[in-house]
């Protein structure tokens, strides 16, 4: 059996990429959500313990990450010791791109919120169910009275909808 150091260096290579993009979008800005993931590999090294156990490591990981985010959001201790080091960060996310990038992000968005409402009604209804309101696939398939499979078949087609609008 790997030791832990070992074991977290693999979590960290195979599944970095993922959270971060995960965590960008949950935070709106990619070097807070780098941060924030190496915050959750830096706090999983130091619990020995807990990686033993995990059956399920991408699951566990990006609970773990969405935790990180609502801590990174709510937590006093985070916005003090963050907040000087991603002030400048977040404003070159949100503040000084250029009229030609702002341009070309709002008529991708066009895009997207064009196929977006352009997708059969109930597979609408799925992806903004999931995708804005944030709920899981079963939480969608209980509350349109449909079959978690139904749902996955509702956001598979979305999903390469919005792709295809990206290309």
């Amino acid at each position: 059996m790997p030791d832990h150091r070992s074991f977290v260096a693999a979590l960290y290579q195979q599944y970095f990429d993922e959270l971060s993009r995960f965590l960008t979008r949950h935070v709106g800005c990619r070097e807070l959500a780098a941060d924030l993931t190496h915050e959750l590999f830096l706090r999983l090294l130091s619990k020995e313990t807990t990686s033993t156990g995990i059956r399920h490591q991408r699951g566990f990981l990006f609970r773990c990450a969405r935790n990180l985010a609502t801590e990174a959001a709510t937590s006093s201790r985070w916005r003090r010791s963050t907040v000087d080091e991603t002030a400048t960060a977040i404003e070159e996310c949100h503040g000084t791109q250029n009229p030609e990038r702002q341009t070309e992000d709002k008529q991708a968005l066009d895009r997207l919120l064009t196929v977006v409402l352009e997708l059969p009604p109930r597979c609408r209804d799925a992806f903004i169910l999931h995708k804005f309101e944030g709920m899981t696939y079963g939480e969608v398939a209980e509350h349109m009275g449909i079959s978690v499979g139904a749902v996955e078949k509702h956001m598979a087609r979305a999903l390469q909808a919005c792709r295809a609008a990206t290309r």
